[in-house]
């Protein structure tokens, strides 16, 4: 066989041993069976803003570093879910503490088609969950130091905290603007899935598209209007370069969820080809997007939204690039609906 013939196969070897090996780093991962269900102090860095799940109680991730078992400390580089129940200090994103957990291995419930919580913690590196246990050794460590971008989300939630109030809008408008997902309440889930819109609070491919699209016009609209910049620099590359960065910075505030990635991916790819001049086909860039966001975390290909998006990408761009002929104007859009109505139902 030619070497053209085997490099299909060469690649799906090299991504399923990457896969493997991904898989295998995270299940390493854990706290040892003889401390599940013991209280035990570890130290680590608050990793994403904590959330007041209910009165008196606060849920947040700790990226661990070390674990003390009761004789000594000993390396513990583990991803940790904790909830705080009670009277607590405040806690804050990028802080170093030391806390005394009861923490357990990840389980869920074995209940055919249900949500799979275990696979669900897998696919977040999470490794190993509990609650933080009333102790005079908790303590905070230093303020730590967070990076420019989580310290603008949190002004940016904590403005529009400020601003709404107890408006029951605040939560959707949270999770519009940097993927705040948590302070939905379960009467809101309730009607966004009954109405068939609760993807939209899951910044993905629409959202950064958009942003990513009404910048490339803007930008090339007040470029176009300067000729002496336009001499300088063609408006559809400075267009391009716009759009870009304004939608690595919008999957940035997002949290960079998976969903996010792929999509800063494909509108990277079209922005590129454009700042090269080159025509890049749909299959191209769809293609590299699932190699990248594969490379980066190997654990999506189990998640639904994986899946989802790029069939939901695929349809659309089916529909239409090349299918003048189908339908034209308002009808061309309604019909695309009903089509990608249809596959996302498949």
């Amino acid at each position: 066989l030619s070497v053209r013939r085997w490099r299909p196969l060469a690649v799906f070897a090299l991504g399923f041993l990457w896969a493997t090996c991904h898989a295998h780093s995270l299940s390493a991962q854990g706290i040892p069976e003889r401390l599940s269900g013991k209280t035990v102090l570890i130290e680590g860095t608050v990793a994403d803003r904590p959330v007041s799940r209910a009165e008196r109680r606060t849920r947040f991730l700790v990226q661990a570093r070390r674990l003390h078992d009761g004789s000594d400390w000993q390396p513990f580089d583990v991803r940790v879910r904790l909830d705080w129940y009670g009277e607590h200090p405040a806690v804050a994103a990028g802080e170093h503490w030391q806390l005394a957990v009861r923490l357990k291995q990840p389980a869920g419930y074995a209940n055919a088609g249900g949500f799979d919580y275990e696979l669900w913690l897998f696919q977040q590196r999470i490794r190993a969950s509990g609650y933080v246990r009333t102790d005079n050794r908790n303590r905070r460590i230093d303020a730590g130091r967070v990076t420019p971008i989580t310290a603008l989300r949190n002004r940016l939630a904590t403005s529009i905290e400020t601003q709404a109030g107890d408006l029951p809008s605040m939560a959707l408008v949270q999770a519009l603007t940097i993927g705040e997902r948590t302070r939905i309440s379960s009467e809101q889930w309730q009607v966004l899935r009954a109405t068939g819109t609760s993807h939209l609070m899951a910044i993905s491919g629409l959202h950064i598209s958009l942003v990513a699209g009404l910048v490339f016009w803007c930008m090339r609209s007040a470029w176009s209007a300067s000729s002496a910049l336009s001499l300088r620099v063609p408006a559809v590359r400075a267009a391009a370069v716009a759009a870009l960065l304004a939608a690595l910075l919008y999957a940035l505030l997002s949290g960079f969820a998976i969903p996010a990635q792929r999509a800063l991916v494909m509108v990277s790819v079209l922005m590129l080809a454009i700042l090269s001049g080159r025509r890049v086909s749909f299959a191209s860039v769809i293609g590299v997007a699932a190699v990248v966001t594969l490379l980066l975390d190997p654990a999506s290909l189990l998640s639904a939204g994986w899946w989802l998006s790029f069939w939901a990408v695929s349809a659309i761009a089916w529909f239409t690039v090349g299918r003048e002929g189908v339908a034209q104007g308002t009808l061309r859009w309604l019909f695309m609906q009903v089509v990608l109505a249809v596959c996302m139902a498949t």
